[in-house]
């Protein structure tokens, strides 16, 4: 492919076009270099690198036009570099989602649980599928490790691309807010979008509630008259969502929804619920817990009978022993019961302990930090929630990044209006003094990280992961 058909100017040198790059140390010869200012570092600073390794073309931000002067270079100065790099990603490979079924997942919690039932339900009944999310990429059974919930536009062109080479047509993703407002999915056709619901989260980047929530209804409006939108009909803005859908919308919910639960119960091992569809009643009994992950469950039932693939066998599985990766994950020791979870927003929190609470023998204890250089005005109503649903609170590092892991502790602690509180920095020890503590029959909940495979302290990524430390005191 010629440059040239990429972007619709007058070139210098109308070039073939090996690939597109957004990391100057992987440019080879020919290839288009997109100057993309990042959270760390911008590729503005990297152009000239970028020409070294042998990049041909260069687009970059109109402010530096007339800085870089280069006779056999092509120079495209746009306005918006990551939306330019998407629209010219659909064209380089062939707009091949509109080929595939692309499946979104967006919303505050439940993302990573909803996308991985649908994920192992084709593994389930023997139909290929990749997954793109918290806990990786899966291209029908292989795995790749990703740096964010949802990669780059170049990274999801690329995992498309295998996908369809391996004869994979089906692509769960996890959509989160940074990579709709970021343009990582601009101009992919998704023929199933799905909200689970909608609370405080990543302020420090949004800043505003309302960015937030915009953010997520712009992911809504995308889609077009021919996909399927399915929605949380209790979500707070329903109306709001509702109204800017343009393709069918299912609902689903505890009622007035196409897909509803009745008569729920709630154990530490398992949860039984009658699930009502448009084809009638089933018995479910489930490993998942909890009520929360009822709703993921009539999610991930909405989105199984949206592609027509409903049946005895989506019974069946759900009614099988299901495991999702640091999701209410339960390790028993010793006849106490620790339950890990990534939940790390208030919202999940809340409904995280709210549970445990209810199906609780003796005490409830929590292990937990928040993570540095995010929203910070929520460390304290985390701090709030912990106090009030626990017996005891272990407050501990979780990511702290290059913040103060002493005032990230601090801030947690003006949420805390109990002294049913301990403060132990180091993760590992504090997870152990919570099992010294503990007796038969409590619970200890070790929340935050799930199934991380790592801390970040500093710069650094230290090898960490919590079911790790737990197993480890067997």
């Amino acid at each position: 492919m010629r440059v040239g058909k990429l972007f619709k100017r007058k070139l210098i040198n109308n070039h073939q076009v090996n690939d597109l790059q957004i990391d100057s140390r992987k440019v080879s010869n020919n290839d288009v270099f997109f100057a993309i200012k990042g959270e760390v570092y911008d590729g503005a600073n990297f152009i000239e690198s970028a020409i070294n390794f042998g990049a041909k073309t260069i687009v970059c931000k109109q402010e530096l036009q007339g800085v870089f002067l280069y006779s056999n270079i092509n120079f495209i100065f746009v306005i918006d570099v990551r939306k330019t790099l998407a629209a010219a990603a659909k064209i380089f490979y062939s707009n091949i989602s509109k080929d595939l079924i692309l499946i979104g997942v967006t919303g505050t919690n439940g993302k990573t649980t909803v996308t991985t039932l649908v994920y192992k339900y084709f593994q389930y009944i023997n139909k290929k599928a990749s997954l793109i999310g918290t806990n990786g990429v899966y291209i029908k059974n292989s795995f790749y490790s990703s740096e964010n919930t949802t990669p780059d536009i170049l990274e999801i062109y690329r995992i498309l691309r295998e996908s369809k080479k391996v004869g994979v047509n089906i692509i769960i993703m996890e959509v989160s807010s940074h990579a709709i407002k970021m343009v990582r999915i601009y101009g992919l056709i998704f023929k199933i979008v799905l909200i689970t619901n909608l609370s405080r989260d990543h302020l420090d980047f949004h800043l505003t509630m309302d960015d937030y929530k915009y953010t997520k209804a712009s992911f809504i409006a995308s889609a077009s008259n021919q996909s399927l939108v399915i929605l949380n009909k209790e979500l707070q803005d329903f109306s709001l969502f509702y109204r800017i859908a343009q393709g069918q919308v299912i609902t689903f919910g505890k009622k007035d929804a196409d897909y509803m639960f009745l008569e729920p119960i709630f154990t530490i091992n398992n949860t039984i619920f009658k699930l009502i569809t448009p084809k009638g009643i089933s018995e479910i009994k489930t490993s998942l817990l909890g009520c929360f992950n009822i709703y993921n469950i009539l999610a991930f039932v909405s989105i199984v009978d949206g592609l027509s693939l409903f049946s005895k066998k989506t019974i069946e599985y759900l009614n099988s022993k299901i495991n999702i990766l640091g999701r209410l994950e339960v390790i028993k020791i010793d006849d106490k019961y620790f339950v890990v979870d990534f939940a790390h927003t208030p919202e999940g929190v809340e409904v995280v302990l709210e549970f445990l609470r209810g199906v609780v023998e003796h005490k409830l204890y929590v292990v937990i930090g928040c993570g540095g250089e995010r929203d910070r005005g929520k460390r304290k109503v985390i701090g709030e929630i912990c106090s009030r649903l626990a017996d005891y609170v272990i407050i501990t590092n979780d990511n702290p990044r290059e913040e103060d892991p002493e005032q990230i502790i601090l801030d947690i602690l003006e949420g805390v209006k109990k002294e049913n509180y301990l403060v132990i920095p180091n993760r590992k020890m504090a997870i152990e003094e919570a099992y010294r503590r503990s007796l038969k029959h409590d619970i200890i909940a070790v929340l935050g990280k799930g199934n991380e495979q790592y801390q970040i302290i500093g710069k650094q990524k230290i090898p960490y992961n919590d079911k790790t430390i737990i197993k480890g005191l067997i």
